[in-house]
């Protein structure tokens, strides 16, 4: 059999769990503009404290942003949907429970006929890289 196809950095390799061991690797998203239909990777529910495949509705996952990235997420989005942009930027969720978790969030277009209609990216855990008390 042959070996892995790619030979990642020990600081890249997923660890045991979530903020574990090596860094995780990030994890893709997908959401679908018309209806705002959310697509995951397994690492996303993880990093969101969910179980794996459950019924997601962005709604629920937006209201799990702290205030200050839920607003920062909406400015974001909303701008990158009406110039077919892409963002980045750090953001703060509570996970079930009230633990809270911080992620790296990178978002970029898909663009049909002109217009936007889906967000892509990846999520990335961060939180043992912040500050305590951030």
């Amino acid at each position: 059999m042959a070996g892995p196809l790619l030979k990642l950095p020990n600081e890249f390799r997923a660890g045991p769990g979530i903020g574990e061991g090596p860094r995780p690797l990030p994890a893709a998203w997908e959401c679908a503009l018309d209806g705002d239909v959310l697509r995951w990777a397994p690492g996303v529910y993880d990093l969101f404290g969910l179980p794996r495949g459950c019924a997601i509705d962005r709604r629920d996952i937006v209201a799990m942003y702290d205030p200050e990235s839920r607003v920062l997420l909406d400015q974001l989005r909303s701008h990158a949907i009406a110039t077919c942009g892409s963002f980045t930027f750090e953001a703060k969720i509570l996970r079930p429970g009230g633990a809270p978790r911080w992620m790296l969030v990178t978002a970029d277009i898909i663009v049909r006929n002109g217009s936007a209609t889906h967000l892509y990216g990846t999520k990335l855990d961060i939180t043992a890289e912040m500050p305590a008390g951030r």
